[in-house]
């Protein structure tokens, strides 16, 4: 069963009347302002590789070692947002062929460009918040939030489970998660595309050859077992709760809806409504947020023009926030320390019912 949306005419003239909005917006910001994001392209990748080569210069010291591979995980986090997260909708360049360059840099760090990208194009952005259809939600696994989803036993201890596994997530992306969407026809990813024999050559390798440089290398360096997997857990550890602090709190929290479509699969929302109802804003606005988290936290600006690189979000967040209040539209906006709090609230009452 297929999932579509309602139409909605006056849903539609509000989009394109932003849209128009936008684009003239957008076409008065500095040029400047692209070509800085264009730059972090190539600053990044090379921040990865340098920490990894400096990493290999303090085997026998512990503490460095272990330092520099939590700056390693960041790193990882921070290649994600700004530029896998902009490539992956041809955001970067104009050239198609460099925005793939940039993605094939996400292989080298761990992960799959291809899976993610059928994943989070035609899965999380058609179908956020939707049970069955969410992909960046499947990734939970064990834990129920889905309001309307089947209570289990184990989410009873959900409220404390997620201090245990969150940190973690990142590991299980990498090394887990990618594994499950080419080998399980369970995997909601299943339901967008049929994998090619080349893409699971790929993804070996790829998995291959991370192992082999994050592990492999220093254990034949004289790196203790111990210490090497000790590091590589820092990593994950260190980069997964940085990456919790962005990408956790726009679309999973109490405030947000989580639609269920009817028995033929039609949802009651136009996709323009449901944007809103599924996605808030985190109101953060500095050159922090601005140039290292990538923008994140202007996230419905991000779904309703995915096309548009990240840098332009704070310029497009206004013109949404000008015409929700013209057009009594229900934009949210609310607090990064509400917005934890309106997570773990949301997890607390699924652990209920």
């Amino acid at each position: 069963m297929n999932v579509t949306f309602s139409k909605n005419e006056v849903d539609k003239r509000h989009f394109n009347s932003l849209r128009i909005n936008v684009k003239t917006t957008i076409s008065k910001t500095p040029s400047s302002r692209i070509w800085f994001a264009q730059l972090k392209a190539i600053i990044l990748p090379i921040l990865y590789v340098l920490l990894y080569l400096i990493s290999t210069m303090f085997y026998n010291n512990s503490v460095v070692y272990y330092v520099i591979h939590g700056l390693m995980g960041i790193t990882m986090v921070l290649i994600f947002i700004n530029l896998v997260h902009n490539a992956v909708h041809d955001a970067i360049f104009k050239n198609r062929r460099m925005n793939r360059i940039i993605l094939y840099f996400f292989d080298l760090i761990g992960g799959n460009s291809f899976i993610w990208k059928k994943r989070h194009k035609f899965l999380h952005h058609r179908f956020q918040n939707i049970l069955g259809w969410d992909s960046d939600i499947e990734q939970a696994g064990l834990f129920k939030i889905y309001p309307h989803e089947k209570k289990m036993f184990i989410h009873n201890f959900q409220p404390i489970l997620i201090f245990i596994f969150y940190p973690i997530f990142l590991l299980n992306w990498l090394l887990i998660r990618d594994f499950k969407d080419f080998f399980s026809k369970n995997r909601i990813v299943s339901k967008v595309c049929k994998i090619p024999p080349m893409e699971y050559l790929k993804l070996f390798l790829f998995k291959l050859f991370f192992v082999y440089y994050i592990f492999i290398i220093p254990i034949s360096n004289g790196v203790s077992i111990l210490n090497t997997l000790g590091a590589i857990f820092c990593m994950f550890v260190v980069g997964g709760t940085f990456a919790l602090l962005v990408l956790l709190t726009p679309h999973v929290n109490s405030t947000n809806k989580f639609p269920v479509p009817d028995k033929k699969g039609k949802m009651t929302s136009s996709w323009f409504k449901h944007q809103f109802e599924t996605t808030n804003d985190i109101a953060l606005n500095n050159w922090v947020s601005r140039n290292i988290m990538g923008n994140f936290n202007f996230h419905l600006a991000h779904h309703l023009f995915p096309k548009l690189n990240s840098c332009y979000a704070p310029e497009v967040t206004k013109e949404i926030k000008k015409y929700s209040q013209l057009n009594n539209l229900d934009y949210r906006e609310i607090s990064l320390v509400n917005a934890f709090k309106s997570h773990f609230d949301l997890i607390k009452q699924n652990a209920k019912y």
